[in-house]
C-alpha cells in the first residue's frame, strides 16, 4: 500500500499501473494487509505484488524519452537511489506470462533492485526464465522462483493467496484470492468464462462458485479490456469446430493459418482442428512463435499428443505443405514473419500456391494490417478466409459482457472494480455491474488509487497521481547492458490533468453532493418556504 503508516487495520488495494486513462498496459497490482494483533496490540503489515508489466508502447509516454516503463514500486522494493521501503513486499504474484504483466521484473534487476520471491505456474515462469537469460542475467542474479499449482494457498503475514485457473491466451493462468481478517479480494487477472482448452485448462465455474460460500467475496477486480462487448468471448471449442470444417472445405488444396506468434491456446485448438480433420501441420511463423512452440513441453504441454505429425519449419520431416496445415504469423503485418517476408517479396523460402487459401482470424481491428494488404491485385488468386466471415474464428482471451456475468454471478462479490482497462472501459464494466445487482465504487479506480476493504465495506481512500520509472539502455560491446533511470511523474497517463477532466472531477463531485443532500433533506412546509422566499 503506497498509504499512510498511521493506518490500523484493513485489506488495501492500489493499482500501479493497467488502470490507465486510454489503454490497458503495465499490469502491476499492490495488496496490503495491516492488522492489529489481539495478543500484543501492535499492528502488523504484509504487502504482495500481483504482476510486474511493462509499458508495450514506451514511445506513447512522455514523448518516447525512454526505452522502458514501469510502475514506480520503490514504496515496496528495495531500489537503488531511492529511500528504503516501511513495508517491503514479501512475495510476487504472477498471473500469467505476457510481457505486459512480468517484464517489470527484468526491468527492476537492470536498475539493480533486490526482489522477493516470485510466484506463478510452470509456464509462467518457464517464460520468465527465458527473459531472464535474453536479458542477460546468470540465474545467480535471478530472483527465488516458487511454482504454484491451482488450489495452492500461500500464506504472507496475515493475508493468504489463493491461486485458481483461469482461461485467457496462454497456459497456466491464474486469477488469485486474496483474504485477511479484513476481507477478501478476488483479482481476475486476464480471463473470460471459457471452460474449454485443448492445451491445458479452462476456467473452473465450480472453483469459482466455492469461493463466494467459502467467506465469501467483498471486492471483485475484473478484466474490463473487452466487456463492452455483448455475448461471451469465443470458446477454443468453437475456434476448433470452425477450423475443422474450413480444413475440410478446403482439404484439395494448400492451406496457410495466420496467428497470433504467443496464442499458444489457440495454436492447440488449431492443431487440434488439423488432426481432427485429417491433416499433418507444419509451423512456420518465425523464430517467436517456434521458441513459443519448442517451450511447451519443458512445461508440460505437448502438441503432439494433439496432431502426431508436427514439423517446425527446417526440420527433417519431409511432410508435403500442399497436404498440411501451414501455421504461421503475419496478423499485423510483422517484419519478422516468413510468410510476410513472402508476400512483400523479401527473403523467404516460405511455400506459398498460386491458389492458396489463407485463413487469417482478423476482427476488423485497424491495426490488423494483413486482411487489407491480401486485396490487392497481385493476391486474387488466393483464397482470404478472415473473421468477418467466420466470427468463431476470432477469440480474444478477454471476457465479455457474458463472460462477466457468468463469472461474477457464481463468485458473488459484493463490489465490482475495474481492472486492466481505460477509464472508458471501465465506465462500461461498471454500468454492467450495476444491472446486475453488483456495488460499485464510486469512480475509477486509476493508478494510484487505494481501495480499502474492512467491516466498513469497500471504498477509495487515496487518489493519488502515481509515479513511474524511465528506462534507457545501452548494450555494452560484451553483450551486457548498461542501464539509467529515473523517476517521473504520471504524464497523464493514468489520471490526465486537462481541463475537461478536471471539470469532469468537479461535475461528478457537486452531483455527489447534489446526490447526499436529496438524500439527508427534510420536508420543508409551504409555509417555511415562503418565509425563506421572503
Amino acid at each position: 500500500m503506497s498509504g499512510n503508516q498511521n493506518v490500523k487495520s484493513g485489506l488495501f488495494w492500489t493499482p500501479r499501473g493497467g488502470n490507465n486513462a486510454t489503454d490497458i498496459w503495465a499490469s502491476c497490482h499492490t495488496f496490503s494487509s495491516v492488522c492489529e494483533n489481539a495478543k500484543t496490540g501492535e499492528t502488523e503489515r504484509a504487502t504482495v505484488i500481483v504482476d510486474m508489466g511493462q509499458h508495450e508502447v514506451p514511445r506513447d509516454f512522455a514523448a518516447g524519452r525512454f526505452d522502458k516503463v514501469v510502475p514506480a514500486l520503490d514504496d515496496c522494493l528495495n531500489v537503488p537511489g531511492q529511500d528504503a521501503p516501511e513495508t517491503p513486499a514479501a512475495a510476487i504474484f504472477l498471473t500469467h506470462c505476457h510481457s505486459d504483466h512480468i517484464a517489470g521484473v527484468y526491468e527492476y534487476l537492470h536498475m539493480g533492485a533486490k526482489l522477493p520471491a516470485v510466484y506463478g505456474s510452470q509456464h509462467t515462469l518457464n517464460v520468465l526464465k527465458k527473459g531472464l537469460i535474453d536479458n542477460g542475467f546468470s540465474p545467480s542474479q535471478w530472483p527465488e522462483m516458487k511454482m504454484l499449482h491451482a488450489g495452492d494457498a500461500v500464506k504472507i503475514g496475515n493475508m493468504t493467496v489463493e491461486a485458481f485457473p483461469a482461461s485467457h491466451s496462454v497456459p497456466g493462468c491464474f486469477s488469485f484470492k486474496i483474504s485477511d481478517p479484513n476481507g477478501a479480494i478476488f483479482h481476475s487477472g486476464d480471463t473470460k468464462a471459457d471452460e474449454t482448452s485443448f492445451l491445458g485448462r479452462g476456467v473452473d465455474l465450480n472453483a469459482c462458485k466455492k469461493i463466494g460460500k467459502n467467506g465469501g467475496v467483498d471486492l471483485m477486480t475484473f478484466d474490463a479490456t473487452a466487456t463492452h462487448l455483448k455475448g461471451h468471448a469465443t470458446y477454443e471449442s468453437e475456434v476448433f469446430d470452425t477450423y475443422k470444417l474450413l480444413f475440410q472445405k478446403h482439404k484439395d488444396k494448400q492451406i496457410v493459418a495466420v496467428l497470433p506468434a504467443a496464442h499458444m491456446e489457440r495454436m492447440a485448438s488449431v492443431v487440434s482442428a488439423a488432426a481432427a480433420a485429417g491433416k499433418n501441420v507444419i509451423i512456420n511463423g518465425g523464430a517467436f512463435m517456434e521458441s513459443n512452440v519448442m517451450a511447451l513441453p519443458l512445461s508440460g504441454y505437448d502438441l503432439r499428443r494433439k496432431c502426431p505429425n508436427i514439423q517446425i519449419a527446417g526440420a527433417n520431416g519431409g511432410l508435403d505443405p500442399k497436404t498440411s496445415i501451414t501455421i504461421t504469423t503475419g496478423i499485423y503485418m510483422e517484419s519478422a514473419s516468413p510468410f510476410i517476408r513472402r508476400l512483400t517479396g523479401g527473403k523467404s523460402d516460405f511455400p506459398l500456391e498460386k491458389d492458396a487459401v489463407v485463413i487469417t482470424p482478423t476482427s476488423g481491428d485497424k491495426n490488423e494490417k494483413l486482411q487489407f494488404f491480401l486485396k490487392k491485385e497481385q493476391f486474387s488468386d488466393l483464397t482470404v478466409v478472415t473473421g468477418d466471415q467466420y466470427p468463431r474464428l476470432y477469440g480474444s482471451g478477454h471476457a465479455q459482457a457474458d463472460d462477466f456475468v457468468k463469472i461474477a454471478n457464481n463468485i458473488a462479490p459484493r463490489t465490482v472494480a475495474p481492472v486492466h482497462c481505460s477509464r472508458e472501459k471501465a465506465d462500461v464494466l461498471n454500468a454492467l455491474a450495476m444491472r446486475y445487482g453488483f456495488q460499485t465504487l464510486p469512480d475509477y479506480p486509476h493508478n494510484g488509487s487505494t481501495v480499502a476493504v474492512d467491516r466498513q465495506g469497500c471504498r477509495i481512500v487515496s487518489e493519488k497521481s502515481p509515479n513511474w520509472f524511465g528506462l534507457t539502455h545501452v548494450r555494452n560491446a560484451d553483450g551486457s547492458f548498461a542501464t539509467s533511470f529515473v523517476k517521473t511523474s504520471d504524464n497523464g497517463y493514468s489520471c490526465p490533468a486537462g481541463k475537461d477532466f478536471l471539470m469532469m472531477r468537479q461535475q461528478r463531485a457537486s452531483q455527489k453532493i447534489a446526490d447526499w443532500r436529496r438524500k439527508h433533506a427534510r420536508p420543508v412546509s409551504l409555509i417555511d418556504r415562503r418565509k425563506h422566499e421572503r
